[in-house]
């Protein structure tokens, strides 16, 4: 009967410890899982953050794509992108800048002083900058707070009367009309 007892124990200590195993392993998994899903998900914010932000600002541009309407000046001590549009006869002027962390956009009366205080902020990103790469091509790079940084490179359809007609003639041959001629990512 001792023997038997003894049995007893040893069933029951072995499937404590197979118990216990399977509860170190379960707890291993989940910490795995939770540390992976918490990269997937700040990558995703980071990426999120490009993306959205670049394609903001190509989007503007297109809706504002008209000749003479795209330059770069300044908001305050920052360099910003001036897309400027006529609406019912006064002209108006969208400002996309970087300001206190965030992409931000102003739209105000082409004639008012812009200050960087009343912009909207869109997305959070450490820098923003824009400059002109060629006669009609514009390189925006855009810096998360992570440090990963993306360009792209612009090309406003309506430059000039010698590029709209080129332009036109190409558009009607079928080809894209995105205003995005380059993009790159830098991690």
């Amino acid at each position: 009967m001792k023997t038997q007892r003894f049995h007893h124990v040893i069933d029951f200590l072995f499937a404590a410890a197979l118990f216990g195993v399977f509860l170190v392993s379960s707890v291993m998994v989940i910490a795995v899982g939770a540390g992976a899903y918490r990269n997937i998900t700040e990558k995703s914010q980071e990426d999120y953050t490009l993306r959205t932000s670049l394609s903001y600002v190509n989007e503007k541009l297109r809706q504002a794509d008209s000749n003479g309407a795209l330059s770069v000046g300044t908001v305050g001590d920052n360099t910003a992108l001036m897309l400027t549009q006529d609406y019912d006869g006064e002209s108006y002027t969208t400002y996309i800048y970087e300001y206190n962390g965030s992409l931000c956009e102003l739209f105000t009366k082409s004639d008012a002083p812009a200050d960087p205080d009343f912009g909207t902020p869109l997305l959070t990103l450490s820098d923003f900058g824009i400059e002109r790469a060629a006669d009609a091509l514009y390189r925006v790079s855009i810096t998360t707070e992570d440090g990963m940084t993306s360009s792209l490179l612009l090309h406003p359809f309506s430059t000039n009367a010698a590029f709209d007609n080129a332009e036109t003639d190409s558009r009607s041959a079928g080809s894209e009309s995105s205003g995005v001629s380059e993009s790159e990512v830098e991690p």
